[in-house]
């Protein structure tokens, strides 16, 4: 299968509503899980609705449980998900895909704040997520911190907190700060619905995520062999589709969505292999741009993509304890953290050679802290392997995709593809 080809499906399913641009998300009808099911698994997973027109969503409410929306890795997952409890969470991350416009938040939000925060902000503020029973924030950057305020005191959620990450990873007084956190939380959700996870139910919980996270490196494994199974832009959507579904659901409909891709040929004619790294990325219309030039996304170091999935939770240890210890020691960190630059640049590289690629296309959302001065550390030393490096500033709604795809093109002109 060629890259042409694969993006032309890609656009046949936009052409026919998979993917709106609306601001109140996409225009595909609300699909039941029933007829879901008569898709094949890829399929669902890349054209799964959004939000609160997602059919996996209104099932789970309907069914009396309760959603909660996070939006930052640091967020332990298993602790919200954990069975047992009179009414279950079920988390799901806070994306802003489909936003044209972020008037509403720009009252409350300065214009020198991330487009991405934003964008979230207008979707909570125009109502678009008023279907979520709880909201978990993180102190990730200044940026996430005045969302935090501005959804608490002007969208008024029913559950709403701050978990603070230390910003640094080392001695023993900075995890015991995160695991009190975590605690904090736990005794939150408890105080405010009664109840609070089992131990069992939390050994069950890990052992799903961890299952979910074997499935989504073998996924991982059919995009960086020599003939990819699947573009960077499938990828991402079945990654995204993973963020708002019960994840036993998305284990089972992820492994026969994998049995598929392995049954496909694999994309022969890429133009080139590139790695994309950088600022938070929900929205495949920038994997899209880059794969419009005939490259093909092989791999990634995105904190919602390749950086999310890494590493296991010990199912030998105490629940709490290996759950807090994963989410918060895990190489790699974010570059949010003052300290684990080496890690995350080895881990960087590792990813790049074993996918071999001809380049790696850093990224980062217009005034993001964390990748402000990290992509130029890493553009500079993954250079240092002799793999060419293009670094871009764009802004999360996509308003300069001419731009955007006119640079791409002159660096794959530039190294020879």
């Amino acid at each position: 299968m060629c890259v042409k080809k694969a993006l032309r499906m890609l656009e046949d399913e936009d052409e026919s509503g998979a993917h709106s641009e609306s601001l109140k998300g996409p225009a595909m009808s609300a699909t039941s899980i029933s007829s879901a099911e008569r898709l094949s698994a890829v399929e669902e997973l890349t054209t799964l609705p959004l939000r609160g027109e997602n059919p996996y969503i209104r099932d789970w409410k309907e069914s009396g449980g309760r959603v909660f929306g996070y939006t930052c890795s640091y967020v332990p997952e298993e602790i919200l998900y954990a069975e047992g409890q009179p009414s279950r969470i079920l988390p799901i991350r806070l994306g802003a895909q489909g936003t044209t416009t972020t008037d509403d938040a720009d009252i409350h939000m300065h214009k020198f704040l991330c487009s991405y925060c934003r964008c979230v902000m207008q979707l909570a503020l125009t109502g678009e997520y008023d279907f979520l029973d709880g909201v978990v924030l993180t102190n990730g950057c200044e940026h996430m911190r005045r969302t935090f305020e501005i959804w608490r005191d002007q969208v008024e959620p029913p559950f709403v907190t701050m978990l603070s990450v230390p910003h640094r990873r080392d001695g023993d007084n900075h995890f015991q700060w995160y695991r009190d956190e975590i605690t904090k939380l736990t005794d939150e959700i408890g105080k405010k619905y009664g109840y609070l996870p089992s131990k069992e139910s939390l050994r069950s919980a890990v052992r799903t995520y961890n299952r979910y996270r074997e499935l989504m490196l073998e996924l991982y494994g059919l995009r960086s062999i020599e003939h990819p199974k699947l573009t960077g832009s499938e990828a991402m959507k079945i990654t995204q589709a993973g963020y708002c579904m019960p994840k036993e659901a998305f284990n089972e409909r992820l492994a026969t969505a994998i049995q598929e891709l392995n049954e496909r040929p694999g994309i022969t004619d890429a133009r080139a292999r590139l790695m994309v790294g950088g600022s938070y990325i929900d929205d495949p219309w920038f994997i899209d741009i880059i794969e419009s030039t005939g490259a093909v996304v092989v791999t990634d170091v995105l904190c919602t993509g390749r950086k999310y999935i890494e590493g296991m939770v010990d199912e030998t240890l105490e629940p709490v304890e290996a759950i807090a210890r994963r989410y918060f020691q895990r190489d790699p960190s974010c570059p949010r953290m003052v300290d684990g630059y080496p890690e995350r640049i080895a881990f960087t590289k590792r990813l790049a050679q074993e996918a071999k690629v001809d380049g790696v296309v850093f990224e980062r959302i217009t005034f993001c802290d964390s990748h402000t001065v990290e992509n130029l550390m890493e553009s500079e030393d993954v250079e240092e392997l002799g793999i060419p490096t293009l670094n871009l500033e764009r802004e999360y709604l996509g308003g300069d995709k001419g731009r955007l795809k006119t640079r791409v093109q002159a660096f794959l002109e530039k190294i020879g593809k």
